[in-house]
């Protein structure tokens, strides 16, 4: 007869630890002492903060939603399949919408009794050059995300379900092919991403939350909401509804990604980061994983 959990715990030799849950806890402490260490690396930046002025977290939102939605409704009016459409079509219009929008929100005139433009769209040299290795340092810590997370749907028996934008990437062969997919992925993927999911859902809920008390950094409330709220929302965006085995690996980039944004206040350093991660992960998908 199996040991009771009180007999277990009393008596350690008697253990029966399944290798996938030992795998998978191994697995995921790798990562939380990943991510830690990532952020002592990035809360040398400065501190978190939204980056935006109140007037930009107003007029955030909308553009935000459209830089979100009207890319996808120009790939339906071509009559193209979604979710991507054509690579290079859609990559073209989903950057020119981000573009725009981009433009429009750091170049608003509305500036109520001469408020300060935020910052956030300001490219600093002295946070780019220390995005590769912040890169390199966190490249383990989804990888060790994704191996947890597979683990975890082995020990529970659970199906793993392929995007299926991945799936049409590995179905790219000819030169324009790759080329259309590395310009969606690593170009506009993630400007619309960073605007959408750091600047507007993150900053702009900071900002719009700085009367819930004085406080600054982590210290002020808003900050987790916010913090929580765009980590959501990125994780949902991309499709893992169900149980997946992206929910993981995805959280935690998403988790990197905004608290770079947040503590460099620009959305250039997570920009960059995410542009590394998408490119080194359609190098994956078409050259070696195929």
């Amino acid at each position: 007869m199996a040991a009771t959990w009180l007999e277990q715990l009393l008596e350690p030799e008697r253990l029966d630890i399944d290798a996938h849950a030992l795998a998978f806890g191994l697995s995921l402490l790798a990562a939380l002492a990943g991510l830690f260490i990532l952020v002592q690396l990035i809360r040398r930046f400065g501190t978190a903060d939204s980056g935006l002025s109140r007037s930009e977290a107003i007029l955030g939102f909308p553009l935000g939603i459209a830089a979100f939605i009207l890319p996808s409704v120009f790939i339906i009016a071509l009559h193209q399949p979604m979710p991507s459409g054509n690579p290079l079509t859609g990559a073209l219009i989903q950057t020119m919408f981000a573009a725009l929008a981009m433009f429009a929100l750091a170049n608003n005139p509305w500036r109520p009794g001469d408020e300060p433009r935020g910052k956030w769209h300001l490219a600093r040299s002295r946070q780019l050059i220390w995005v590769p290795l912040i890169w390199v340092t966190g490249f383990p810590v989804l990888q060790a995300g994704m191996f947890a997370s597979v683990q975890l749907h082995e020990l529970l028996n659970a199906a793993v379900e392929q995007q299926q934008v991945v799936e049409q990437l590995r179905e790219a062969r000819s030169p324009v092919q790759i080329f259309a997919w590395y310009l969606m992925a690593v170009v506009a993927a993630p400007m619309m991403e960073e605007f959408v999911f750091r600047v507007v859902l993150f900053g702009g809920t900071r900002r719009l939350l700085a009367h819930l008390s004085p406080a600054t950094g982590w210290r002020h409330p808003g900050l987790w909401i916010a913090f929580m709220f765009s980590i959501a929302a990125f994780v949902l965006a991309h499709g893992v509804w169900g149980w997946t085995v992206g929910i993981l690996p995805l959280t935690l980039l998403s988790v990197i990604l905004t608290l770079l944004y947040a503590h460099t206040r620009s959305i250039w350093p997570s920009m960059l980061y995410h542009a590394l991660h998408n490119a080194f992960v359609v190098t994956m998908q078409l050259y070696v994983l195929r």
